[in-house]
C-alpha cells in the first residue's frame, strides 16, 4: 500500500522549463535585428494574412473579383519559404552555431 505522501522509489515528474514571453519592445527590436532579407519575410507573411482577409470580404459583399483575386494571393505570399540560415541571433546578435534553435545567451528562439 502506497502513502499518501508518495514513495521513494516511484517515478520522479521532470518539468520542463518555461520561457519568458517577450515584451512588445523585444518583438520590435527583434525584427529590427533581423537582417534585411529576413525582414522582407516577415512583412511579406503579414501582407498575406490581409490580403486573405480583402478577399474573404469580398466573398462577404458580394464582389467576387476581390474573392477570386486577393485569396490565391494572399495565399501564395504566405507560402513563401521562410528559412534563412544565419549565424548570428536575430534578437541579441550573438554568433551562434548553425542549427541552433535557441540562443544559448538570451534565450530567443530563431526562425
Amino acid at each position: 500500500m502506497v502513502s499518501a505522501g508518495g514513495s521513494a522509489s516511484g517515478p520522479t515528474v521532470i518539468k520542463a522549463r518555461k520561457a519568458p514571453r517577450m515584451t512588445y519592445k523585444q518583438e520590435i527590436q527583434t525584427i529590427q535585428n533581423l537582417p534585411q532579407i529576413q525582414r522582407f519575410i516577415v512583412v511579406m507573411k503579414i501582407a498575406g494574412v490581409f490580403l486573405v482577409a480583402i478577399g474573404i470580404e469580398g466573398i462577404v459583399t458580394g464582389t467576387w473579383w476581390m474573392a477570386l483575386l486577393f485569396i490565391p494571393l494572399g495565399v501564395v505570399v504566405s507560402m513563401m519559404p521562410i528559412k534563412i540560415r544565419t549565424d548570428r541571433c536575430i534578437a541579441c546578435r550573438e554568433l551562434i552555431n548553425p542549427g541552433t534553435s535557441i540562443c544559448p545567451s538570451c534565450g530567443a528562439p530563431q526562425m
